[in-house]
């Protein structure tokens, strides 16, 4: 098999469109993860439990790229994921099986440092994180039940629409719009009616600038509320600044989000079941999250970080939940050339702001990743 892709890609790559004079090189890359996690949970009550369990991930990228009949640079492609479908609540295989073309679809024209884009999770996000680490607590803290929205915008990016981007002294300038926040353009119909997502737009700075190990960070969004029912806008800001002096790295960001779009859809769930209109609607939520990290080099094959984040919950919704969110977490990786290790432990308090309950625990992950 790998050889049928090493040969179809070589044959790609020397395709000339007939009357055109365009050549088109077409490459095909992939990578893969498989982790294993175990978490331990308890409250102030009898409620105490353990569980283990494995995850996988593996994704081919097909990459297109070359000049216009009329000499305009160009790059087209598309990713197809394969998640494994764990035990979680509520995933079926139609949405499993509509994920798998959801990433990184696009048509890109470039004018130099200039890139005009098309498509779907394709433009830069506030996603990549200036915090140094081993392996990215936005995916972790997910496992552990954590609430807090770390990616700006609730999908904006990962929505159709177009944007524009351009690179200047190691930064990159983006701005993105989307008709519809979290239409992946996946169906042959889609739906316009009540309860149908507004428009979204996210602005962004950042990268490492030229010459200086200074890191910067700032993204924007907005989206309008579907209905005139809801407590407020889909809005999100993150601001960070990190520093590499070597072997040796700092950062923290600073991100609030309100009423980010997993919020949106659990009032519109409540007003399509019940029928009418739900008073979860009209409350607001508000997450003010504060990260900070900083890791080491030990080798060239080798690195350890330290990385703490708090969230602390507000809006009108603050009055049925209890404490901040809180995790810490104490990475180790290393380098086998193709292949990567990293091992993570966390300990967190009040995940997902525990009514009534002072919740704790510890989660353990360890990782192997390979690209190809």
């Amino acid at each position: 098999m790998k050889k049928n892709l090493l040969l179809t890609t070589a044959l790609a790559s020397s395709l000339v469109v007939a009357g055109s004079g365009a050549i088109a090189q077409t490459t095909i890359t992939g990578d893969m993860a498989l982790t294993y996690a175990a978490l331990s949970y308890k409250d102030n009550s009898t409620n105490g439990f353990s569980r283990r369990g494995a995850m996988r991930e593996t994704q081919l990228n097909v990459t297109n790229t070359g000049k216009l009949n009329n000499g305009m640079g160009y790059a087209m492609g598309f990713a197809l994921e394969f998640d494994g479908t764990g035990y979680a609540v509520g995933r079926q295989t139609a949405v499993i099986d509509n994920s798998i073309s959801n990433e990184n679809v696009y048509f890109d024209l470039l004018f130099g440092p200039t890139t005009v884009t098309v498509g779907v999770d394709h433009a830069p996000r506030g996603y990549a994180s200036v915090v140094p680490q081993v392996y990215n607590i936005v995916d972790l803290a997910p496992i552990a039940g954590s609430a807090t929205s770390f990616v700006v915008g609730g999908g904006v990016v990962e929505s159709f629409g177009a944007g524009v981007n351009h690179k200047f002294m190691g930064l990159t300038a983006s701005a993105y719009y989307t008709p519809k926040l979290r239409d992946t353009g996946q169906a042959e119909t889609t739906s316009l009616g009540a309860g149908a997502e507004n428009s979204a737009y996210e602005l962004g700075l950042a990268g490492t600038i030229q010459g200086t190990g200074l890191s910067v960070k700032a993204f924007t969004s907005n989206s309008k509320k579907r209905d005139s029912l809801m407590g407020g806008d889909i809005e999100s800001t993150v601001l960070g600044l990190g520093y590499n002096f070597g072997n040796f790295a700092i950062g923290a960001e600073y991100i609030e989000d309100r009423n980010n779009h997993q919020f949106s859809n659990q009032a519109a769930s409540l007003t399509s079941q019940t029928g009418t209109t739900s008073g979860y609607n009209t409350l607001t939520r508000v997450e003010k999250t504060k990260w900070a990290g900083v890791s080491y080099n030990i080798d060239n094959n080798s690195s350890v970080s330290v990385g703490q984040f708090k969230t602390e919950l507000g809006g009108s919704v603050k009055a049925t939940t209890q404490g901040d969110e809180k995790m810490t977490a104490v990475q180790y990786g290393y380098n086998f050339g193709p292949v990567g290790l990293s091992l993570s432990y966390m300990k967190f308090e009040n995940m997902n702001y525990v009514t009534a309950l002072t919740a704790s625990g510890d989660m353990g992950i360890a990782r192997l990743t390979a690209k190809f």
